[in-house]
């Protein structure tokens, strides 16, 4: 009995063996190999594609809509300073005595109105940028209407309601005016860094999934020339081969243009622009120091309060260290390029310093650092002649644009300043567009603005897409679905 038993067990287990061949086939295998390679193909072009377009989008937010308008921002609060200087500067002598500050006066209103409109072209924010925007323009009216009380008063000579007005715009600008700036440019800094740190953690993500994606075509291509190796006993197919390198260059081509549109991103973010804000918001106070310097003469009864602010934006800007003596001698301690920082140097100028990273940046820094030591210095010595009661000789100091007076030295640091922004700021641009072009973006020239207010700010660029990577994505894929098809069907002939 046990001997039927073993006899049957054993011509049964042929038996299935012989079915399952049956089954499957080597046309079928052949048919449901070229069905995966269409599918898995469709699926890497999804991937890529996908993966492509969330760098644009990380890219477009950070370059296009929030970095530009966190310096758009920054650019507002040195207008609106500087106007306040100007306005101040005009104040402290006779109507007429100082056209030069009643010019830059009217030109800084004719700026702060562009960049507001530039501002109110680029919200991204949605209610937290509009409600600024709509605070700052109707705050900036009431601003020049008491600047404008403060002249007439001024042409009259009656200097009491001349300070009771100036204070009104003063309050305005420091209460309702620049935090709605500052507000403005926090509301925009924290989109830009929560799109950058998202970027960072789903680019690994991204890169992961189009690598898999792209990765499936060429492990189906390879499991099926193994396949007609063994089963058919042929050598490399042809078609197949060529299917194989369509497949590698389309791995390599999109992992590239993923890692260079994430590179790119990089430099521009932790780079220049990481230099770039706290180079601005130096900018923004010095101009707010320069205006509470004017404002220190002008206003005698509350001298000592716009001494004190001016000393704490100063210490903003930056600190000089206890065993040096000016800003020249923190500068002589940076010239060395393998200088890291400098013991007890501090503040927003300090930070520009540990980031220095482009060709010419330490050199345009140390410049910047040295002229604004000799404003700093000029701004003493204006303190020490009313101390000494010569005001009218501190007027002069502090309203004249000759060399060796406040507003020349402030100029000459301006001057500067821009070198090292430029450097910064053609960083920024330049890896942001390469970024770009990295994913199929080039600048579209035919919509960019001629005015300089619109390129200072960086908004007139704007961006065209190519649709270079989905064409490549495309025809390659279409290139291994045509060439696994022919190489496939010379196999399944054989079986017609």
């Amino acid at each position: 009995m046990s001997q039927v038993t073993t006899n049957s067990a054993s011509r049964k287990k042929p038996s299935s063996i012989a079915n399952w061949k049956t089954k499957f086939t080597t046309p079928q295998i052949l048919r449901w190999g070229l069905y995966l390679v269409w599918g898995v193909s469709l699926l890497a072009l999804g991937t890529a594609n996908e993966a492509v377009k969330m760098q644009r989008d990380a890219i477009e937010t950070i370059g296009k809509n929030t970095a530009p308008s966190v310096l758009t921002a920054q650019r507002i609060k040195d207008s609106l300073a500087d106007l306040d200087a100007n306005a101040a500067n005009e104040l402290l002598v006779k109507p007429g005595e100082n056209p030069q500050a009643a010019k830059d006066y009217r030109g800084r209103q004719e700026k702060l109105s562009k960049l507001l409109a530039l501002a109110a072209e680029n919200i991204t924010e949605g209610d937290a940028e509009r409600q600024q925007i709509r605070t700052l323009i109707l705050s900036l009216g009431d601003y020049m209407t008491q600047i404008e009380r403060a002249r007439l008063a001024n042409e009259r000579g009656d200097s009491r309601s001349l300070l009771e007005a100036y204070r009104k715009a003063a309050n305005i600008l420091d209460s309702i005016l620049m935090p709605a700036a500052e507000q403005l440019q926090n509301v925009n800094l924290e989109s830009l860094d929560r799109a950058y740190i998202s970027q960072k953690a789903r680019s690994a993500n991204l890169l992961f999934l189009a690598v898999i994606g792209n990765l499936l075509p060429l492990v189906m291509l390879g499991l099926l020339q193994l396949f007609l190796y063994h089963r058919m006993r042929r050598n490399l197919n042809p078609y197949l081969l060529g299917a194989t390198l369509c497949a590698i260059v389309l791995f390599f081509y999109i992992t590239n243009a993923l890692n260079a549109a994430s590179y790119h991103l990089k430099v521009a973010k932790e780079d220049a622009f990481n230099s770039l804000l706290p180079l601005r918001q130096a900018r923004a106070l010095a101009y707010s120091a320069n205006a509470d310097e004017s404002r220190y003469l002008l206003d005698r009864e509350f001298a000592a309060q716009h001494e004190r602010k001016f000393v704490e934006k100063m210490a903003k800007i930056a600190v000089i260290p206890a065993n040096l003596l000016d800003f020249e001698s923190v500068a002589k301690e940076f010239k060395p390029s393998n200088v890291q920082g400098v013991a007890g140097f501090s503040g927003l100028f300090a930070e520009e310093f540990a980031n220095i990273t482009f060709g010419g940046e330490r050199d345009a820094a140390v410049e910047m650092l040295s002229a604004f030591g000799v404003y700093v210095n000029i701004d003493k010595q204006i303190r020490s002649l009313v101390n000494s009661d010569k005001r009218a000789e501190a007027i002069a100091l502090c309203t004249g644009n000759k060399q060796g007076q406040s507003n020349w030295a402030f100029t000459q640091f301006l001057k500067k300043h821009n070198d090292v922004t430029d450097i910064n700021l053609t960083a920024f641009t330049e890896n942001l567009d390469r970024g770009f072009k990295s994913v199929g973006y080039v600048p579209d020239k035919s919509q960019q603005s001629s005015d300089d207010i619109l390129q200072g700010a960086m908004l007139d660029r704007s961006f065209k897409n190519t649709y270079q990577v989905e064409m490549w994505s495309l025809a390659l894929i279409s290139a291994i679905a045509i060439l696994t098809f022919f190489g496939l069907n010379l196999r399944l002939k054989e079986y017609s």
